[in-house]
């Protein structure tokens, strides 16, 4: 026994000195630029239960994999593509290990610059598609955000959608939700929400999410546009155009809030069960088409709905011609179908001029041109269609 106990104790100094010996070797490689042979001796020593309870050790394995992740050996990264990762755990361990505070300032700068090396990285891999990799790589910019007791809410906000673009709406959803609690200050999440709740078949979250966003931003116009399509398609026309009138109030300049409530009407006259209803929200949808068309003069699609109403009207009105036994009677209601149906002329010229490529447009205008007998108009129409076709 005598001789026994120094044996192990020589044993004991021997593997310390040896580790101590690994963290040394591990750092004199990383400052001759051996980053490879660098990780090779600081594995060993981060498992030691004395070199491995080091701050030192830690910050040592931090800045070699920092070096990787952040250098431009492409082969060493290939090697190491974890290096990111690893690089930030140490330095939270060194953070951790460092009661005294002694290297705080050169762990947390380290940190800092990784943490903004992640967001980066994490960018890059959505634009080549790869979103699980972005997706860790936010996770690891949020991770160093909580370790210093703040959010990073850009972190949150992409990771929601890179779940958004893979196809995984739950997630997507319940990360914009993080965004939102976590203080990111943007309608648009609002949006994105409504959109995918939409996209889920679930109109009545859909419908709350807007509504929630708009509280909080009432001049949201696209998410006021958004709420109106729903309440729409919800058959809540109401609520629809009690949206649409409040939004108005606030911007009565907005050529798109106006259009949006001639679509209302639009529809309104279009499920109308009696003439005077018909007529009654035709017009409303014109003069909501009208003041669209004020606000913004190239505002095709409002010019091509106007038209449409016009043809709308006149179809009825032929309707009422063809069951007319009397000729003279049937002459007189179909002059009064035509000048209805004319009045339509003007509105697609417009909608032509603004998209010439517009093939139902160029179709109405052959049909109404061939209706006044213009030759000239006609036969223009007509190349311009065979050339689009």
């Amino acid at each position: 026994m005598k001789h026994i106990l120094p044996f192990l104790l020589s044993a004991t100094t021997l593997g310390l000195t040896a580790q101590n010996a690994n963290v040394v070797n591990a750092y004199n490689y990383m400052q001759d630029g051996k980053l490879d042979k660098a990780v090779e001796y600081i594995e060993p020593a981060t498992l030691d239960p004395k070199t491995g309870a080091s701050e030192k050790t830690w910050r040592y394995r931090g800045n070699i994999y920092r070096l990787i992740a952040l250098g431009e050996d492409t082969v060493l990264q290939t090697k190491y593509p974890d290096a990111i990762e690893k690089a930030i755990e140490s330095y939270l361990k060194a953070v951790e290990l460092d009661t005294k505070g002694s290297y705080k300032t050169e762990n947390v700068s380290y940190l800092g610059a990784l943490q903004g090396a992640s967001l980066n990285s994490g960018n890059d891999a959505f634009l080549n598609k790869d979103y699980d990799k972005a997706i860790a790589r936010y996770g690891l910019a949020e991770r160093i955000a909580k370790s210093f007791a703040y959010v990073d809410t850009n972190a949150i906000f992409n990771a929601a959608l890179a779940y958004e673009t893979k196809g995984d709406a739950a997630m997507a959803i319940q990360r914009y939700r993080d965004a939102i609690a976590a203080g990111y200050n943007d309608a648009k999440v609002y949006a994105y929400i409504t959109g995918l709740e939409q996209k889920r078949g679930n109109t009545d979250a859909a419908i709350a999410a807007a509504k929630e966003g708009l509280e909080r931003f009432p001049g949201a116009k696209e998410l006021r546009l958004q709420l109106t399509d729903l309440l729409i398609a919800a058959n809540r026309s109401d609520e629809a155009e009690a949206s649409l009138r409040t939004a108005i109030e606030a911007d009565p300049g907005n050529a798109n809030l106006w259009f949006a409530l001639g679509n209302l009407y639009d529809k309104k006259s279009s499920e109308a069960k009696d003439p005077a209803g018909v007529t009654q929200w035709s017009m409303s949808a014109e003069d909501s088409y009208k003041k669209s068309i004020d606000a913004d003069p190239k505002f095709f699609d409002a010019y091509f709905n106007i038209g449409v109403l016009y043809n709308n009207r006149a179809a009825s009105e032929y309707e009422k011609c063809n069951v007319i036994k009397s000729d003279t009677e049937y002459m007189k209601c179909k002059k009064t179908a035509d000048e209805i149906y004319l009045k339509a002329v003007p509105y697609f010229e417009q909608a032509h001029v603004l998209n010439e490529a517009d093939m139902q447009t160029i179709q109405q205008l052959i049909k109404l041109y061939g209706k006044t007998n213009d030759t000239a108009k006609y036969e223009a129409m007509k190349a311009k269609l065979a050339k689009l076709q």
